[in-house]
């Protein structure tokens, strides 16, 4: 399952012909819009979840399964977290998932080892939280702080570190 990424869960059965109100943990995604498959969690392996209707509707989505035809049956996904592979995600240039940013190893322009992500705080600039064992730190993710961040080496470089230091 590292390889998908939760996007937000089924809230509660809508009406009585089984459909369901999704909602996303990000508001801004659009993957119920553009027929990324979905999948459930079934007994420790994602199961594709075959959608019959989507609709958007002011609190998420209205969904409609196949073969979940009356409230009853639409029971049994309340509160189901939703999943997409993270391949079909489509990042820009500079976007990172939060999943893949957290545990990461951040070490200041020095090369000095200031400890790892703990937490990414979302907001109008996102706030990278890093702990150590000798200190912690909130470091607004902006170009001025972050120098570069290498997913594939596992390393993000920040400068201005002192300035967030708490």
């Amino acid at each position: 399952m590292k390889d998908c990424i939760c996007i937000g869960e089924f809230i509660k059965p809508h009406g009585i012909y089984g459909e369901l109100l999704f909602a996303t943990y990000n508001p801004l995604s659009d993957a119920l819009d553009s027929n990324i498959p979905l999948f459930v969690e079934k007994n420790y392996e994602l199961e594709p979840l075959e959608i019959e209707k989507i609709r958007r509707v002011n609190k998420g989505y209205l969904v409609k399964l196949c073969g979940v035809n009356s409230i009853e049956s639409a029971e049994n996904f309340k509160k189901v977290p939703v999943y997409i592979k993270k391949t079909d995600i489509n990042l820009k240039r500079n976007e990172y998932l939060i999943s893949d940013l957290i545990g990461l190893n951040c070490y200041n322009e020095n090369n000095k080892s200031l400890g790892a992500v703990s937490e990414i705080y979302a907001g109008e600039t996102d706030i990278i939280e890093i702990k150590s064992s000798e200190a912690a730190y909130l470091i607004p993710m902006s170009e001025e702080n972050v120098l570069s961040i290498d997913i594939k080496n596992l390393k993000i470089i920040v400068k201005n570190e002192e300035n967030y230091k708490i």
